[in-house]
């Protein structure tokens, strides 16, 4: 099968635009392991449900954002540090000590109402990463902890 020349060109151009586009800024957002404040250093922290919010959350919602390879190369760059800063901006567990109890309670509620509504993790995410979707268990075992956690802020 030949290739026409009006074919090569587009191609051309294609690939020429692909590679423009790799130079367009956008500043991938700061990754910290050392976080004091983090919601993993309140005490009496629950593994299971530590286990699955880092698997289902923590890339979006925390300073511990683990980037795969395509999160380099534009427009899925930009997309990914779109999602992370709107993620980070919304709820970053990184920073749970340093909020107020109220505010606290009110992410917890949210938190609980945006994954039992589905919302959570972004069906985006679990499109590429399949391991982060919560079922019927988890969502039961965060509803749990949300609700003990509440009570004990409240019991503060």
């Amino acid at each position: 099968m030949r290739i026409g020349k009006v074919t090569k060109i587009i191609l051309g151009i294609l690939l020429l635009v692909f590679v423009l586009i790799q130079l367009v800024p956008s500043e991938i957002p700061e990754v910290s392991f050392e976080n004091e404040g983090d919601l993993f250093a309140m005490p009496g922290m629950d593994e299971e449900v530590a286990g699955i919010l880092r698997n289902s959350c923590y890339d979006c919602h925390s300073n511990e954002t683990s980037f795969p390879w395509y999160s380099f190369v534009a427009p899925m760059k930009w997309l990914v540090v779109k999602d992370i800063n709107d993620g980070r901006k919304e709820l970053n567990f990184s920073d749970w000590n340093n909020l107020g109890k109220r505010e606290q309670i009110k992410i917890l509620e949210e938190m609980m109402e945006e994954i039992e509504e589905g919302n959570m993790p972004l069906p985006v995410y679990t499109i590429i990463h399949r391991d982060a979707r919560l079922n019927e268990d988890q969502r039961n075992k965060l509803s749990e902890w949300t609700a003990s956690v509440t009570e004990k802020i409240f019991g503060e």
